[in-house]
């Protein structure tokens, strides 16, 4: 399910590279649209589902103006939004289908676009509906400003009952409506449904007019002119108005903008509505990561949103409508409609649940608050409002936006963020190592779900060799799981999901000597919440863990608690005192004392947020239940996906989604528990008996770095908070994930707590390489076998070609020596570099924290920056890194360092003796780097490394070795830095073949042959290098593009294609069979490479 959102996600984010040549009638560039409307491209699609436009005009094409290419990028938007529109139309609504003669190849989108666009369509769609629904003997008149190749007349046209019931008016610029026109035209369907047309048009502008329908092309900012159209055609001053404009506005001129809004409100002094739809920032401002990545999307698009600067806020806009003329306003965001019942009833909603699996409810969240619907009304003169009917007006939830919270208590606060070195990732489970240690396990990042644990200690202390152990690797990859400690130096990992329709069971229980296998749940479940509460067993008191909520297999929603104990596995509680607590997923919970705590927050089964605060109290006898309450006297606003841990200052409730965007300064709230006596369960009966609660935000200031808390884990070690990890898909705006940690110091009474003991990544603990055959984790007293001692590498002076032949041949790695490259060995020292390269010539730089660079973990950054800087920075010792990419299409064409370098060209050769290399080039990457160390990995092609400046020590592992160095499926990166030194006295790779290690000096060229590991570390400050890979071998390679050469061979990607096509011919079948076949076809497979291997010798 992940592997499909990623791919969807990408389409969705491109915003219509594909999308453009899936609609009809489009230019062939997006930055210009023709006013001409030239032909439509050919489209072509390749056979790894690209698409190719030929770009080959039929007519040379007049040089766009700024307003003209301004105006092009802008109709542009109109492709990806029809292209989305046509996934939910296909998927979420019944025929007859319109957008299908918009849109000639439809492309699904992810869950979450077509979640967001039904509703932004829902919403519209309901305001029309009213108003054709209103009964008046006046004439209805509906403009929809900005239309685009929305079909929504046609659709309403199509419903009997609203056939006659008012007139549909198109307006968008005049290219567009011309080709609107013209797929009218051409569809009989559509020409019926405005049929019968009229002959004569009043206006040049008006391209379609029916009694029912006008398809109008103006200008919207020529408002003059687009009054002179409907008035040469429509008395306006005796009919009922609804202007609609669903994303359109927003790109225009703000005063344009206004002046349209002000022109409709003076339409006539009768009734008019508008219904707009766009963008806004739901807490007033632009700082939140959502609305950042929003705002970027569209200026990569060169449509930059404008009127949202202005009208920031759901009550910005309202008033904008106010001055403008209207007599009401009412300005909800989307989020608002999704929680209205009127307008979202349940069997719409589970409707919704059924077309598709779905489990992004925290980005669509976002999404939703980030988009405001507003409903203005200009009613009759003779008509009055009075307050009570303008307050009624105001979006729901504004109050609550505009709630004092109360003031925090007498504490000091710090924030201090740091970097995150290691992979990011959302919706893992924190699991305690040691008392200044801990890890996140599991998650998703941007390739899919995981399995590997990262590990974070506090500052100061030292990596802890008694610490717990991570989770194996074949416990499988998961998310939305919960790690619990039960006491002992012991956790419970419970549940998780593959995907949202795939929830897990199966549980494990880690110790000091390892991770074993434990009770299974009684169903399966994810976005459960668990807390540690203590209980009565054989032995005494012990630990066990408390599940509430979560969901199952197919989306059904738990509504059970569940106890676990180690001795008696699970057990479901019963509810004593018959709560009305309804079931839930993504709820937090946490234990107060003993055996009492709190539940907060979670989604219902509909997809709203749960309101109220409950307390829980276990009875631990023979029969365990459980009862609970809703705390009338806390007033904590519903979340849904925050944290809720325990720290020295009391409960944390850290981040989530709310019913409005959670401000900065409430992002973190402290509950307090004022007594610390225990309740007797019985007490629960009545109503607000009890312990008396302090709630307060924290109001923290994250500066200019503000986490998007969604997908966090948090833990808090004394006063000492973390959150870490934690990102979202922005709708399609592109992903964000938080790049830092963050160390939040709680103090009381304004003592203020050593900022020295901030979290940081554990670089020096490496991850463990246990065998995944069993559960057990090795015994860390018993070290691993070590790699074998280096072997000293070949070198060799060649003489002619055949002899570089002779010794590709040997198939291993080996060191030619006093060949003649060129000048540059002697010429390129970074002063001369500077002379012969423009300094300010943009360069795309690895830039690096860490001494090793992991591909895996991006420890590093993607940085442009000027060449010299580079340079400059690499001679001063800082660790960034250069390969270059083709000067004229990185994306497309291999590097080749003589056309992307020209001025150095001659200073760099092949000599005679690698002619073979010269023949069968495919790029040759010209590589700059400071001290910074190479990721391990392989190229499919085999290449020769020429060093040009400094030394650097490469490390060499034959193909065989791949599989000791966890390299991911379809990877060709490993994550292990061979260049640590163990601190334990373990070795990291298990059964390695003995390797090469060697030293390379300036004027050596080192051969690689196909699919061995190599590495480099520099051992000076500036590194230079060129490589020249080649084609080696006579057949095998993969069809198709392959930029840096390192694409697996094709029987390898056809393998992976088969390998799918097994496991799913097992569908159906019970998973221990399924399972069982398909380890005895792993191990025939097993056989047959060790043969191929025995036999090639």
């Amino acid at each position: 399910m992940e592997s499909l959102s990623r791919v969807q996600g990408r389409i969705d984010e491109i915003a219509g590279e594909a999308s453009e040549a899936n609609v009809v009638g489009e230019a062939t560039q997006i930055e210009y649209k023709s006013i001409a409307l030239p032909k439509r491209p050919k489209v072509e699609h390749t056979h790894r589902g690209q698409v190719s436009i030929s770009k080959k005009p039929s007519r040379k094409m007049p040089k766009a103006t700024p307003k003209q290419r301004s105006d092009g990028n802008v109709m542009g938007t109109n492709n990806s939004s029809v292209v989305s529109k046509r996934s939910v139309e296909r998927l979420y609504t019944d025929k007859p289908h319109f957008l299908q003669y918009f849109v000639k190849k439809p492309i699904r989108r992810s869950p979450l676009i077509n979640r967001g666009y039904w509703l932004r369509m829902h919403a519209v769609e309901t305001v029309v509906r009213n108003f054709l629904d209103q009964s008046s003997a006046k004439q209805k008149i509906t403009v929809n400003f900005g239309c685009g190749y929305d079909p929504s007349p046609f659709r309403w046209l199509s419903v009997e009952r609203y056939r006659n019931a008012a007139t549909f008016i198109d307006v968008d610029y005049p290219e567009l409506m011309a080709r609107k026109k013209e797929v009218v035209m051409q569809n009989q369907e559509l020409e019926r449904l405005v049929s019968p047309l009229h002959t004569d048009t009043p206006h040049p502008g008006v391209l379609l007019c029916s009694d029912s329908y006008m398809a109008v092309g103006c200008d919207l900012r020529d408002v003059t002119t687009l009054s002179s159209i409907l008035d040469q055609k429509l008395d306006l001053s005796n009919c009922l108005v609804l202007c609609v404009a669903e994303v359109s506005l927003t790109y225009m001129d703000v005063r344009a903008a206004d002046a349209l809004i002000k022109w409709a409100a003076g339409l006539n002094d009768g009734m008019v509505r508008f219904c707009l739809l766009e963008q806004c920032f739901p807490g007033g401002d632009e700082k939140h990561p959502f609305a950042q990545k929003m705002l970027q999307h569209f200026e990569n698009l060169n449509t930059p949103l404008r009127c949202v600067h202005t009208y920031p806020a759901p009550q910005d806009q309202q008033s904008r409508f106010l001055n403008a003329g209207f007599h009401s306003a009412r300005a909800r965001t989307l989020w608002d409609i999704w929680h209205d019942s009127c307008l979202m009833d349940p069997k719409l909603r589970s409707h919704l649940n059924s077309v598709e699996p779905f489990d992004e409810w925290e980005e669509f969240a976002l999404f939703s608050l980030h988009y405001v619907l507003v409903e203005a009304v200009k009613i009759p003169h003779t008509s009055t409002m009075n307050d009570t009917q303008r307050s009624n007006m105001s979006p729901p939830g504004s109050e609550a936006q505009n709630d004092a919270v109360p003031p925090s208590s007498e504490m000091s606060i710090e924030v201090v963020s740091s970097p995150n070195h290691r992979r990011q990732r959302k919706f893992g489970a924190i699991t305690l190592c040691s008392e200044t240690m801990i890890g996140m396990h599991g998650g998703i990042e941007s390739k899919g779900r995981m399995k590997t644990t990262d590990r974070y200690r506090l500052h100061g202390t030292e990596t802890d060799c008694g610490r717990l152990l991570d989770p194996p690797l074949n416990i499988p990859a998961r998310a939305c799981h919960t790690i619990t400690s039960v006491g002992g130096g012991r956790e419970l990992l419970v549940g998780g999901r593959t995907s949202p329709d795939e929830a897990m069971r199966g549980c494990w229980l880690g110790a000091l000597d390892g991770w074993r296998t434990v009770h299974d749940l009684p169903k399966p479940l994810y976005r459960h919440c668990a807390a540690a509460v203590s209980v009565s067993d054989e032995g005494g008191d012990a630990v066990g863990v408390l599940i509430c909520g979560g969901k199952s297999t197919g989306g059904a929603i738990n509504g059970e608690w569940y106890l676990w104990q180690e001795t008696k596995g699970w057990s479901e509680l019963i509810v004593a005192n018959h709560s009305t607590c309804e079931p839930r997923f993504g709820a937090t919970i946490a234990a107060t004392r003993v055996r009492q705590g709190l539940l907060l927050g979670g989604m219902t089964e509909q997809g709203t947020l749960c309101d109220g605060v409950w307390e829980w109290s276990l009875e631990n006898n023979d029969s365990p239940q459980i009862w609970l309450r809703r705390r009338q006297d806390i007033d904590i606003r519903p979340r849904m996906g925050a944290c809720l841990v325990q720290s020295t200052a009391g409960l944390l409730l850290i981040g989530g989604v709310s019913r409005s965007l959670l401000s900065e300064r409430e992002e973190i709230l402290c509950i307090r528990d004022l007594h610390d006596e225990f309740i007797d369960p019985g007490s629960f009966q009545k109503s607000n008996e009890g312990h008396s609660m302090a709630v307060a935000p924290l109001k923290l200031d994250f500066g200019n770095s503000r986490p998007l808390l969604v997908g966090h884990a948090a833990h808090a070690a004394g006063s000492n908070l973390l959150v870490v990890g934690g990102g979202a898909v922005c709708f399609s705006f592109g992903a964000h994930w938080n790049q830092e940690m963050w160390t939040i110091h709680l103090s009381d009474n304004g003592r203020s707590s050593s900022s020295s003991q901030r979290w940081v990544t554990d670089t020096n603990a490496q991850p463990d390489f246990r065998p995944e055959n069993d559960g057990q984790a090795e015994d860390p007293k018993v070290p691993t076998v070590r790699p074998a001692d280096p072997k000293d590498i070949l070198r060799v002076k060649l003489e002619t070609a055949e002899d570089f032949d002779r010794f590709i041949n040997l198939s291993r790695p080996f060191i030619m020596e006093n060949l003649d490259i060129g000048s540059c060995t002697k010429a390129w020292t970074a002063e001369e570099l500077l002379k012969r390269v423009s300094p300010d010539r943009i360069v795309t730089v690895h830039q690096a924290q860490d001494d090793n660079m992991n591909f895996q973990h991006k420890n590093f950054q993607y940085v442009k920056k000027p060449f010299g800087e580079f340079v400059a920075d690499c001679t001063s010792g800082s660790k960034q890194y250069m390969r270059s990419l083709s000067a004229e299409k990185p994306a497309v064409q291999p590097a080749s360092f003589h056309n992307d370098f020209p001025e150095l060209r001659d200073d760099f050769q092949l000599p005679e003796q690698l002619a073979m290399v010269s023949r069968n080039e495919h790029s040759s990457p010209f590589r700059i780097s400071g001290p910074v160390n190479m990721w391990l990995h392989y190229d499919v092609m085999a290449n020769v490394l020429s060093q040009i400046r400094g030394s650097k020590v490469v490390a060499l592992y034959p193909p065989s070795d791949a599989l000791h160095f966890r390299i991911p499926p379809a990877s060709s990166t490993s994550p292990i830095n061979v260049f640590a030194s163990d601190t334990h006295g373990r070795g990291v790779i298990i059964n390695p073949h003995p390797h090469i290690r060697a030293t390379l000096n300036a004027g050596d060229v080192l051969y690689i042959p196909p699919l061995w590991l190599h590495t480099a570390a520099p051992l000076e400050n500036l590194s230079i290098s060129i490589n020249v890979f080649f084609k080696s071998l006579k057949t095998g390679y993969a069809a198709g593009r392959d930029v840096y050469g390192n694409r697996d061979l094709q029987p390898y990607e056809n393998g992976r294609r088969a390998i799918e096509k097994i496991v799913k011919s097992f569908d159906g079948l019970p998973k221990e069979i399924g399972s069982t076949y398909l380890e005895r076809l792993a191990e025939e497979l097993k056989a047959k490479a060790i043969a191929l291997r025995e036999n090639g010798g």
